[in-house]
Order: C-alpha cells, then structure tokens, then sequence
C-alpha cells in the first residue's frame, strides 16, 4: 500500500498525526529498529569479547544461566538455551573439557544429570562481564547522568512490559 508521510494514503490522520505527533505505530516501528540495531551492536561486540577469552555465545549462555540460576538439570539447561538437547550436550561436552562446567548425578533422582559451574567457569562469567561493562562505559561516559537515568527508565519499562518468566 502506497505511503505518504508515514502513514497509509487512503487512511484518516489520527489526532496525533494531525498535531504533527507520531503516530503508536511509528513509535513502536522507531522503537523496534533502534533495540534491533543496539542489539545488533553489543551482541556483535560481545562475540568480539568472548573471542578473546576463546569462548563462544552458546558457551557464555550457559555459563550465565548457571551462574544466575545455580546447577539444574541438562533437560532444564536445553529449555532455557532453546536448542536441542544434543546440542546442548555437545556444548557442556566441551565446556567440561575446559572444567568451567562439570556434570553429575542428581542426589535425590540418580535418572538426572546436572550442569554445575566450577571456579574457572565463574571466573570466566567475571572477566567478561568486567569487559562488557568496561565496552559500555566507554560508549556512555560522555552521556549526562540525567539522560542515563532517562534511558534506564525506559528501558526498564519496555522489559517490564515485554516480560515473561520462564515456567
């Protein structure tokens, strides 16, 4: 369908649009670009930092859930990850091989294989963090405290409202 400043020809302006507002459907369009292109930046830097610590996003993932959540069971660790458990057991596989993650019988349902994170893994999960804080710090410094204050807020709001727990 044929567009004339920003809105379909042969659709009434809303009163928004009248008085020179953006319409919701603009704000959300403007919206969804800009967290797909942040996205796009800090997760193709984070690629960059974990390559220099010789790990992978997948790897990283699930450090981070491991970390965040404590050992749970590999069928859990699959579900949280979205990927196949073949895939996921191929990933601790390695991740045991490096020891940031070791695998063991549930004490109270031997049938269950847990993830547990080991001290090198935590260690790992620090100093990435330590360079991804460090990557934003150096994009925000110059940004006045009061427009940080800003963007938090809005960020905080939009996962607020987008958020669903994992059941």
């Amino acid at each position: 369908m044929e567009r004339a400043k920003g809105r379909e020809v042969g659709r009434e302006a809303t009163a928004d649009e009248a008085a020179g507002s953006p319409s919701l459907e603009q704000d959300v369009e403007r919206i969804e670009r800009l967290l797909r292109r942040i996205s796009h930046v800090v997760y193709t830097k984070g690629r960059s930092i974990l390559g220099d610590f010789g790990i992978t996003s997948p790897q990283f993932d699930a450090l981070l859930f491991l970390h965040r959540d404590g050992d749970m069971p590999m069928g859990s660790l699959c579900d949280r990850m979205s990927l196949a458990c073949s895939t996921v057991t191929d990933l601790v596989d390695r991740m045991e091989k490096g020891e940031y993650v070791a695998r063991e019988r549930d004490q109270s349902d031997r049938r269950v294989i847990k993830a547990r994170i080991l001290p090198r893994g935590e260690e790992m999960v620090g100093k990435v963090m330590v360079s991804r804080i460090r990557y934003l710090s150096n994009i925000l410094k110059d940004l006045p405290a009061e427009e940080r204050v800003k963007a938090i807020a809005a960020l905080e709001v939009i996962y607020d409202l987008i958020y669903e727990p994992i059941v």
